[in-house]
């Protein structure tokens, strides 16, 4: 009677073990698409809807900077996203947005102007997206949502800002790289 009590135990454990060891094959299938080329995007005056990477602040009398953080000179700007065969936007990643960062820094939050010559003292460049909301140097803009088959306008403005309680005149001119991101 013993053996057959300690048998019981035995074969019932061999059994689940034996039930265990079975499992079933499958698949995983991955998706995804390689692309070589990056969307165009251009900058526009929306004025009179040239295209050109200059965006003109103009001329500004620097009695016109009334204290730190005084701005001058706004103008509209625009970036245009146009998807076509070399620009293929994913339907699930339409939400940009958009970096900018000083070539010459010294602008503080703002970015920093050329320093060639006698540069103007005291001022910066400063962007604000369509929010109206200033986009510090290196950080993003409000998200823009764009469309996967015509083309975006993403609508900013920059202006002259005042860094210090005196803006000395000179040449304000400045370069700002960009970065659009999608998610």
């Amino acid at each position: 009677m013993k053996t057959s009590l300690f048998a019981l135990p035995l074969a019932l454990a061999m059994g689940l073990a034996a039930t265990s060891a079975f499992a079933a094959d499958g698949r995983i299938n991955f998706t995804g698409k390689i692309s070589s080329a990056t969307c165009p995007i251009e900058i526009v005056n929306p004025e009179n809807g040239n295209v050109s990477n200059l965006v003109s602040l103009g001329w500004v009398d620097s009695s016109a900077f009334k204290g730190v953080n005084t701005v001058a000179g706004e103008r509209s700007f625009q970036m245009r996203v146009t998807p076509g065969s070399a620009c293929v936007l994913d339907p699930l990643k339409l939400d940009a947005t958009v970096t900018f960062n000083s070539v010459y820094g010294g602008g503080g939050d703002h970015y920093g102007l050329k320093p060639n010559g006698s540069p103007a003292r005291g001022v910066a460049v400063a962007i604000k997206d369509v929010s109206g909301a200033f986009i510090k140097n290196g950080d993003t803009s409000v998200v823009y949502k764009l469309d996967a088959t015509d083309p975006t306008l993403m609508d900013f403005s920059a202006m002259y800002i005042a860094t210090a309680a005196t803006v000395t005149p000179g040449p304000a001119d400045s370069d700002v790289e960009f970065t659009l991101s999608l998610n």
